[in-house]
């Protein structure tokens, strides 16, 4: 839209090409502007360009040439590192204002379909600004795909951070922004769900029914994903000590996403074992149902009713477990700040998807803002912090760090505090400390295998290997669903082992290109077995997410804390599959 157009929606505005040179410095030096070095650059370009009046000449050709260092033979419909790198810096821009950069008198966007950049002076309730001395751009030039002018600000205040979503996770996060944000409706403050044990069984198993509701209501409350309750049943005993609960004649209704656990003692399944019914509380629908059948003539029968109860714990509030994941489910249809967008990260790092942590990350942000000693959320963000940083960033470790510390001081029997403590510990290259804390988590909840999953992980990357295989073998045996962490440091394992055919099996199981750690291992294992033409698919992925990532390889593994020997090994791997590894990274 040029300037004049349906003046009735957008005022054009006057603003001086030096103060958009001034915020766009400003934001290129600003260290928590969390984008990489690449994106700087393309930033730059992008300004500089639309400030010579260029913009229009602006192709996903000339970026990858002229910014990427792409050979001239590139093609943006075989390549699409153009189109991925614009849109994680759409993202990085749309975090950084809506967090830290909220006091800019100047906001950066950049719209999708086209490659011009967009200046918001923030004091001029979001309207686009036409600079002096620079000739508008008129949309729709010949051989750009998908040009698109400016729409009406109310339009632009709805589409802002939809505009950023490539994954449903990134449009949660994003779209929960703009409500909140610009609109100023008060946020929905999601907390985490609870559960409430109600077990039943014939009068004269009373005892034995008693037992099995203490059992599952321990086991539960060791998950600091949901919150545990009995159904106040009784009217000789005081709840309200208990429970909290004051009425002993009504069911309890929590404020939060409820789920009753319905138990039937003995019935079908054997004296020691039980029936189970997980039901929605708002719509009374059973989501889900089992038997655990105990085994007859077992001799030690409250030893196998644990090991019925601590596996129906995990299958239910464990990282991937029922109720977990449908509150997860319900944040994607339902976007709210706090817990929801703990769960947003959960998803986020289980995928290893950079532009769902980068959404996540705002999220967290902005539930920061009003739930400032939220426990989950500090952990949460401090996670995902490092795993951003990917150890490049000594800010946002030290950041990290201190979220961490911080959660562990405000929920010192939560393991997931720990567990972010954990992480940011090793980041920061304490990992001494980082392996207490972790024993630490894996104490206060033995059955989160997530975090046996990731402990066992970092204990292998800087050597210690009988202890980090024992305890991913651990994390893999006692869960039905697939710890990442675990398989990743199986995989680790097999090649340290020149099981190299097995170590790439593993590392297909995970396959991400946004994982940079399986990429590489997936690459070298390829290389070793002389599969080059897989090796080279690897690399052409890893390159649309890290273009020239050989500089920096060898200076990212020491980063993360690598041993020097698993460094050696897997450069070794990397060499045989024609990567080039420069002396000096």
């Amino acid at each position: 839209m040029g300037a004049g157009e349906d003046s009735e929606h957008v005022a054009q505005c006057m603003v001086a090409e030096s103060d958009v040179r001034v915020e766009t410095e400003r934001l290129l030096d600003d260290a928590r502007f969390h984008a990489t070095e690449r994106h700087r650059k393309l930033l730059k370009y992008l300004v500089d360009e639309f400030l010579a009046g260029r913009s229009a000449t602006v192709k996903a050709y000339s970026i990858a040439v002229d910014v990427f260092g792409r050979p001239s033979s590139f093609d943006p419909n075989v390549d699409p590192i153009v189109r991925v790198e614009v849109s994680r810096l759409r993202a990085a821009l749309a975090r950084y204002y809506e967090t830290v950069g909220q006091q800019a008198p100047l906001r950066i966007e950049l719209p999708r379909g086209n490659y011009r950049p967009q200046f918001i002076a923030l004091s001029d309730a979001r309207e686009p600004v036409q600079l002096k001395g620079v000739q508008p751009f008129e949309s729709g030039t010949q051989n750009e795909a998908q040009e698109t002018p400016a729409q009406p600000s109310r339009i632009v205040r709805l589409g802002l951070f939809a505009a950023c979503a490539g994954l449903m996770v990134t449009a949660v996060a994003a779209l929960y922004g703009i409500a909140t944000g610009h609109f100023g409706w008060p946020p929905a403050l999601s907390v985490k769900p609870t559960i409430i044990v109600d077990v039943r069984g014939e009068p004269t198993a009373a005892p034995a029914v008693y037992r099995l509701e203490e059992s599952l209501v321990h086991a539960l409350s060791q998950f600091s994903t949901v919150r545990t309750f009995t159904q106040p049943r009784r009217t000789d005993v005081d709840t309200a000590a208990v429970t909290g609960d004051i009425s002993t004649v009504h069911p309890l209704q929590p404020k939060s996403n409820a789920y009753r656990l319905s138990v039937t003692h003995g019935d079908a399944a054997g004296h020691e074992g039980f029936s189970w019914q997980v039901i929605d509380m708002r719509t009374n629908e059973t989501l889900r149902s089992g038997v655990a059948e105990a085994v007859s003539g077992n001799r030690n029968t409250s030893r196998e009713q644990r090991d019925l109860v601590t596996k129906l714990a995990r299958a239910l509030a464990g990282d991937q477990g029922i109720v977990t994941s449908l509150e997860a489910a319900r944040q994607l249809a339902n976007p709210s700040l706090g817990y929801g967008c703990v769960l947003l990260a959960d998803i986020a790092l289980a995928r290893a998807d950079s532009e769902s942590i980068v959404a996540a990350h705002s999220c967290l942000e902005r539930s920061l803002t009003y739930q400032e000693n939220d426990a989950e959320v500090l952990a949460s963000l401090a996670t995902v912090l490092v795993a951003g940083a990917m150890g490049n960033s000594s800010v946002a470790t030290e950041r990290a760090l201190k979220l961490a510390d911080r959660a562990t001081a405000l929920a010192p029997q939560s393991s997931q505090s720990y567990a972010a403590q954990m992480m940011a510990r090793f980041a920061a290259g304490e990992t001494e400390a980082a392996f207490l804390s972790g024993r630490r988590a894996a104490s206060l909840n033995p059955l989160d295998d997530s975090v046996l999953a990731r402990l066992g992980y970092l204990l292998f990357v800087s050597g210690r290997w009988q202890e980090g295989v024992k305890l991913a073998r651990s994390a893999g045996q006692n869960n039905e669903y697939v710890q990442r962490a675990a398989v990743l440091t199986l995989a680790l394992e097999d090649y340290r082992n020149g099981n190299y055919g097995e170590a790439l099996r593993r590392a297909r199981q995970l396959a991400s290109p946004s994982d940079i750690t399986v990429s590489i291992l997936r690459i070298a294992a390829a290389g070793q077995l002389g599969l080059q033409e897989e090796a080279t698919n690897a690399t052409e992925e890893l390159r649309s997410h890290v273009e020239r990532f050989e500089p920096v390889l060898r200076r990212q593994m020491w980063a993360q804390h690598f041993s020097p020997e698993l460094v050696g090994l897997i450069e070794a791997g990397l060499r045989k599959a024609g990567i080039r590894l420069s002396s000096g990274s």
